[in-house]
């Protein structure tokens, strides 16, 4: 008995300062608590300064200010990169966005397009910030109309992508391109340059190829402005998918003979 009275002592004394949230000597846990509220909240950059100096030098001060693409445009890729990514990040761009020059629907439509090539979570996510947003600034809540565009026959796919899967072939047809892409809130240029972002963020490499070459050959997109779109997106997804998009670009822009550089 005594040895379980002494081990239970022992046990009690070295929990102590663990319960007691780690008070120094001649603290109570009271004045450990009141100590650690009156310290300064840690900063974004704290940790690392150097990325808060490249945050407003490099990224704010040169890449947002360069002029191949708008503040508007800019905002525009990064919501959509964003989005697709799952970021918290989206809010304070939402924000940004309407403050570029955006409108609500367009930032709307963002969502509604981007949610087909990244899946409806990532769409419902930013569906939720953007209403909060909305809210909080006095937007009101405006239904986007579909006009539900058919597109007529669609073709029987017999082999490639939707050979297994030919309703998802019919849906590619009627709904994403016969309605999403046809729909009047956001131009095709615009349509092309979410899509890329979000395909380059996400490292979707073929479908990007694929969408290049769209934004090139069909919807207005410049050589310019599609490699700015890659450089400004590195800070967003990261390196390795500017590097994954750039070969891509560097490829479409040699097949179609526009100079590299």
């Amino acid at each position: 008995m005594k040895r379980l009275s002494a081990l239970l002592s022992i046990l009690a004394f070295l929990a102590t300062p663990w319960v007691a949230g780690c008070a120094t000597d001649g603290q109570t846990p009271t004045d450990a608590a009141e100590e650690a509220t009156s310290q300064p909240a840690v900063g974004t950059f704290d940790a690392v300064p150097l990325l808060g100096d490249l945050t407003t030098g490099m990224l704010y001060g040169d890449i947002w200010e360069r002029p191949q693409l708008s503040k508007r445009d800019r905002s525009l890729v990064t919501i959509a990169a964003l989005q697709a990514l799952y970021r918290d990040q989206l809010r304070v761009h939402i924000n940004r966005g309407l403050e570029n020059g955006l409108t609500q629907a367009e930032i709307q439509e963002v969502i509604l397009h981007v949610s087909f090539y990244m899946g409806w979570p990532t769409g419902v996510n930013a569906s939720r910030m953007a209403g909060e947003i909305f809210q909080e600034r006095g937007l009101p809540f405006t239904p986007l109309a579909s006009p539900w565009v058919e597109s007529g026959d669609s073709p029987e796919y017999t082999e490639g992508a939707y050979a297994a899967i030919p309703r998802l072939g019919e849906l590619r047809n009627t709904l994403l391109y016969g309605d999403i892409w046809e729909r009047p809130q956001l131009s095709k240029r615009d349509r092309s340059m979410v899509t890329v972002a979000a395909l380059q963020a996400t490292y979707a490499t073929n479908q990007l190829r694929g969408h290049i070459a769209r934004a090139l050959d069909e919807n207005g997109v410049t050589p310019e402005e599609l490699s700015e779109i890659i450089l400004h997106l590195t800070f967003y997804s990261g390196w390795p998918t500017a590097v994954n998009a750039g070969g891509l670009a560097a490829t479409a822009f040699e097949e179609r003979g526009i100079p590299l550089g």
